[in-house]
């Protein structure tokens, strides 16, 4: 559990077009929590592999704690942690890391109003609604069952890797049913196109029959590799211990 007042940033003057327009979320808008599995297909330097991943997601009505992993035979693990608070904006990250054979982290300093990275990495503004990127997958997770988005819907929402923390664009792209072990489920399908020629294209399908949490995620490289997550079982979980 993270033992951090709460404190919101504000928008910084001429930011305030490149945030999340969002009303305020709140705890009750959140998922449950829960723990989703999938199963994972890949392709990594022209060579396809299986693999399998989770995503394990707690709250309570002050804070959170997430992880997403990914397990493959001869590629080893790597697990995206994120941990917070909970505001009346959603969710406010504190600790993020990147860890596949070594660990990258963010720090969020809402009273600095900074995003810090280990290593040389320079600091970053932080912007209300900020989020990381796996924290991100939450957020809009509450968006999408609280808010009646069109299609075309665009959000702009500072995300936070290991190495910097930027502007990803969201847009809403279509309807399209996922199947998760013979049950035909409904999904909106958000896509962050790459920034710049480096940048990986991420696509996720929120069902709101799981509390908006993704059922499909598919990351795809510069280089062509991709790994795509498809959801074949939930358990719930205990809250967050306070």
């Amino acid at each position: 559990p993270v033992e951090k007042p709460v404190v919101v940033p504000e928008t910084p003057t001429g930011l305030a077009e490149a945030t999340m327009a969002l009303p305020p979320l709140g705890v009750a808008a959140l998922p449950a929590s829960a723990l989703l599995s999938y199963r994972l297909s890949g392709q990594e330097k022209g060579i396809s592999y299986q693999a399998t991943g989770e995503m394990r997601w707690q709250r309570n009505a002050g804070a959170y704690a997430m992880g997403l992993s990914v397990r493959a035979f001869l590629l080893g693990t790597r697990l995206w942690r994120s941990q917070g608070l909970i505001t009346e904006q959603g969710l406010a990250p504190v600790r993020f890391s990147d860890s596949w054979r070594s660990e990258r982290a963010a720090h969020f300093d809402a009273e600095q109003r900074t995003i810090s990275f280990s290593g040389n990495t320079p600091s970053a503004p932080l912007q209300a609604g900020a989020q990381d990127q796996v924290s991100l997958f939450i957020q809009m997770a509450a968006a999408v069952t609280s808010q009646n988005f069109k299609k075309g819907t665009e959000l702009n929402i500072q995300t936070a890797t290991g190495r910097d923390a930027v502007n990803w664009r969201m847009t809403y792209q279509s309807d399209e049913p996922i199947d998760v072990k013979g049950e035909r489920l409904e999904a909106q399908r958000w896509i962050c196109l790459p920034r710049g020629k480096f940048d990986n294209q991420i696509e996720m399908w929120l069902s709101s029959k799981y509390g908006g949490m993704p059922v499909r995620i598919k990351i795809t490289q510069a280089s062509g590799s991709f790994i795509d997550m498809e959801m074949n079982s939930s358990e719930a979980l205990s809250a967050l211990p306070p």
